[in-house]
């Protein structure tokens, strides 16, 4: 990953909904990358890991003080506009991060005249256009005079339905790491408990999470008691768990429910930034797990990797 420099270099970056000093595979490798972008914009709502590498935090409204559309949900087969709109005024001194967008197209030359509206609201209800009474109102909007296309013509297959195989040629991700080094398969687990995408979890939903998980501030991950035995662990042992991409303390907790050869690791911990109920909780899965690139799409798709684990 390389955002600094080349022909394609990043002279800035602005963030919003995301963070990605937290969520992406091989975090040190996308901390070195971002930290070659000279300049760091983030519109977060918290004092997050990417918040704390920007020059500037410029923090926008939450989801419950600002207006909002929602697109159709994936899966649906009829279209659906939502709109959300704020139920409290906001608590601090933050700006929708659609007024703040309107506010620089207005002052750069060349693309001021572009941005006629005052605000974000007048954006959106001018897009919406005669949709807007009806999102009011009712909270959505609905096409009732959509039809989907004819069923003939849904597949193009010589049975004209869904077929359960591939025709294209298929090449398997192959994990990262070399089998004699890396004996065991490291997976990530997610949890209802731990939030692991850019928002981190609520410490009262953090003081739920069972002590097999997250004790203190040790992290647990699990193996199969089968496993347990063969490398020389039992219940709590302490240990360093090892990848081609770097390695983290951890204690063990043995479950049946996971493969022999297989070390399951928590997400949703590890954090480094917000607050004292979150910051320094276990550790980061995405420390150890690097990336895997799609041959067709170019994103990362990894979903493990080959892993050690020894007792200390």
């Amino acid at each position: 990953m390389n955002t600094g420099k080349g022909a394609y270099a990043l002279s800035a970056l602005l963030v919003y909904g995301a963070n990605p000093y937290y969520t992406e595979h091989n975090r040190a490798a996308v901390a070195e990358a971002l930290d070659s972008i000279p300049f760091i914009v983030s519109f977060a709502s918290h004092m997050d890991e990417t918040a704390q590498h920007a020059d500037f935090i410029l923090p926008s409204h939450t989801n419950l003080e600002r207006h909002e559309d929602v697109p159709t949900p994936a899966g649906l087969n009829v279209p659906i506009i939502g709109l959300s709109r704020p139920v409290v005024d906001p608590e601090y001194d933050t700006q929708h991060v659609g007024d703040t967008v309107i506010a620089l197209g207005k002052s750069i030359d060349g693309v001021a005249d572009s941005f006629v509206w005052d605000n974000y609201k007048s954006l959106l209800r001018e897009t919406m256009g005669e949709k807007w009474n009806t999102l009011v109102r009712e909270g959505y909007w609905k096409d009732s005079s959509y039809k989907p296309s004819d069923w003939a013509r849904g597949f193009k297959t010589p049975s004209g339905k869904f077929e359960f195989f591939a025709t294209g040629s298929y090449k398997p991700v192959v994990l990262e790491g070399d089998p004699d080094s890396y004996p065991l398969v490291l997976i990530p687990i997610e949890s209802t408990r731990l939030a692991d995408g850019a928002v981190a979890n609520p410490p009262y939903l953090t003081k739920t999470v069972a002590d097999t998980v997250l004790k203190n501030n040790n992290i647990f991950v699990e193996v199969n008691p089968k496993t347990a035995a063969a490398y020389g662990l039992s219940e709590g042992t302490v240990a360093t768990l090892k990848t081609p991409t770097g390695e983290v303390k951890v204690r063990t907790h043995l479950y049946e429910g996971v493969r022999p050869g297989v070390v399951a690791i928590p997400t949703g911990l590890g954090h480094s930034a917000y607050d004292d109920y979150l910051r320094g909780k276990g550790v980061n899965a995405n420390d150890v797990i690097g990336m895997a690139e799609d041959p067709v799409s170019g994103l990362d798709i990894a979903w493990g990797s080959r892993a050690s684990l020894v007792s200390i």
